[in-house]
């Protein structure tokens, strides 16, 4: 048991932070950029890690802005030297976009001449224009729509105002691609872009390179502003073509935030006819943008970190799911918003209506995850995870786990007495409560050369928490066979056989005179309930699992200690 309890700790520490966006940004590097930009892969069947190809080459332009900006973001919060190098390799793919049109106008994606890969990207994109570029060893697509534009400055606009160190790089390209479109009339055989986009882009040009744009923006927002609600009115009428909702809100994220003349009222207006018409369709992104352009809103705030929490449900394999059956169907879609991990999977689910029924493939495409890390960080940044980030509970000799910007060798002080600090990084602390702690309203304490942290706390007798290891609720916990957990990357459930006993893994929980249990609605006896003796701060609680939840699958297990309730975790019941 030590050394399971051992390896298990050992995952606490490496998992207990961000380790779903952190994984997936790993993901990404490894697996969804073979040519710079953002590409998702096809694999040799649904259950195979191996690579055979790639595709969605058709908005890798666009994608790639919103995962430049999710490690924008994540700089930002976290300081990230990990984050800084993502954010500079999707930069110079960008870069990569622009400089193989040789005109500087911008490519779909681009693809080495030499990889085995190119060639059936190749083919799957050849209506839109496949061109060489011998000289510079790679190959592009065309047919641009206004689309992958809007995408690539907003995410130019985020890594510019976020990581100073890269505006060297992003000013010049911003400058490049701005001059391209107005010598082009903001129109190609293509597509034409509209008053809105038009100002968006502008305003962004303007942020970058205010030298060159400001005389340009003010002019035509002078010719354009009045117009700008007539494009968002008429797309407010229906669902249809839902992705034209992302472009609305990544184009009034920059045009609202950056304008600070009298015509900012003139753009709010314009982005609440579309805010009115999706608030209620439980869309995180749209709501972290909103949050960023209006005031905090404690529901909206809430229910965006639960639909964030939802898509960790969701499979990341693009396998055809039918929902007409399971929710009630209004002509040809939903009534009401399907739940976000029940959704048809799709590269980014946001720009998705959530009123779709069915869609999706054979599970060979895996889907790159920027749809979860944008809105993750987002959340971060815009404090809807405070950048102190601390339990609202916590107990004497408990693990406590603070989140937010952290200072080199820190220490941490409670109520006056030194906390041991287990494990520290530039975004996380877990320490461990001093056994003195008494109990009531507490401060908790970051010191170091520079400022002093501050959180507030209430320490209790017990403050019963069981360790997770992913924002899904699996449980850190293992069976009479083993772990009921498998983290070769995300971290799953193993199901577990019958007859077992479970041994699930909190803190909190010592000091308590009684512990009571559930699982999968079922009271479970509770064979132990106290300190886990190899390691400061780690609790056990041993339960039978009941014959009767055989065959149930992911079940949800409650806990509770001296009458209180512990966050409710999940396990899978062969």
């Amino acid at each position: 048991m030590r050394l399971l309890a051992l390896a298990l700790l050992s995952v606490l520490s490496a998992l207990a932070g961000e380790p779903e966006a952190l994984a997936i940004s790993a993901s990404i590097q490894s697996r969804h950029l073979p040519f710079g930009t953002l590409l998702d892969p096809f694999y040799a069947s649904p259950t195979s890690s191996e690579i055979t190809g790639y595709t969605r080459c058709g908005d890798s332009a666009l994608w790639t802005g919103h995962y430049l900006a999710a490690e924008a973001f994540r700089f930002r919060v976290t300081a990230s030297p990990d984050a800084l190098a993502n954010a500079t390799r999707a930069l110079q793919g960008l870069e990569g976009l622009v400089d193989i049109t040789g005109n500087d106008s911008l490519a779909r994606c681009r693809l080495a001449l030499n990889s085995p890969f190119s060639a059936g990207v190749e083919r799957e994109e050849a209506a839109n224009g496949v061109f060489r570029n011998p000289a510079l060893g790679y190959s592009w697509v065309g047919n641009l729509s206004r689309d992958q534009y809007l995408g690539v400055f907003f995410g130019l606009s985020v890594a510019y105002e976020q990581i100073p160190t890269l505006r060297p790089s992003i000013r010049p390209l911003a400058t490049r691609l701005a001059n391209f479109l107005v010598a082009s009339n903001w129109s190609n055989p293509n597509f034409s872009i509209r008053p809105d986009q038009q100002l968006a882009i502008l305003q962004i040009a303007r942020q970058i390179n205010p030298d060159r744009f400001t005389p340009i923006y003010e002019a035509e927002r002078s010719r354009l502003a009045d117009f700008v609600s007539l494009p968002v009115a008429f797309d407010s009428l229906s669902t249809s073509s839902y992705f034209k909702f992302n472009l609305i809100y990544i184009s009034f994220y920059s045009l609202i935030r950056l304008e600070s003349s009298p015509t900012k009222a003139t753009y709010e207006r314009a982005y609440s006819i579309a805010r009115r018409y999706t608030a209620n369709h439980e869309n995180p992104f749209f709501n972290l943008i909103d949050r960023a352009l209006s005031v905090p809103d404690p529901r909206r705030d809430a229910e965006s970190l639960e639909l964030l929490d939802l898509w960790l449900k969701r499979s990341r394999r693009d396998f055809y799911v039918d929902r007409r059956a399971e929710v009630r169907v209004c002509a040809d879609q939903a009534c009401d918003p399907i739940p976000v991990d029940l959704r048809t999977p799709t590269d980014f689910l946001w720009q998705r209506s959530p009123f779709q029924l069915s869609g999706g493939g054979s599970g060979t495409i895996g889907n790159a995850g920027v749809d979860y890390i944008l809105p993750y960080w987002m959340a971060r940044y815009y404090g809807l995870i405070p950048s102190l980030g601390v339990p609202s509970t916590t107990a004497p000799e408990a693990i406590v786990s603070l989140y937010g910007p952290m200072p080199a060798s820190p220490r941490v002080e409670i109520q006056g007495r030194p906390a041991q600090i287990f494990f520290a990084s530039a975004s996380q602390i877990n320490l461990l409560v001093p056994a003195a702690t008494t109990p009531g309203p507490t401060t908790i304490e970051v010191l170091s050369d520079g400022p002093i942290l501050t959180a507030q706390t209430t320490v209790q007798t017990v403050a019963p928490s069981v360790f997770t290891l992913n924002a899904a609720g699996l449980a850190a916990a293992i069976a009479t066979s083993g772990p009921a957990f498998a983290c070769p990357n995300l971290c799953q459930p193993v199901p577990i056989s019958l007859p077992s006993a479970l041994s699930l893994y909190a803190t909190g929980v010592r000091r308590g005179r009684q512990t009571s249990a559930t699982i999968g609605g079922l009271s479970a006896p509770v064979l132990y309930s106290g300190p886990q003796p190899s390691f400061l701060g780690l609790d056990q609680v041993n339960l039978d699992i009941p014959l009767a939840l055989r065959g149930r699958g992911l079940v949800e297990i409650r806990l509770a200690v001296d009458g209180i309730p512990a966050n409710p975790v999940t396990v899978s019941i062969q």
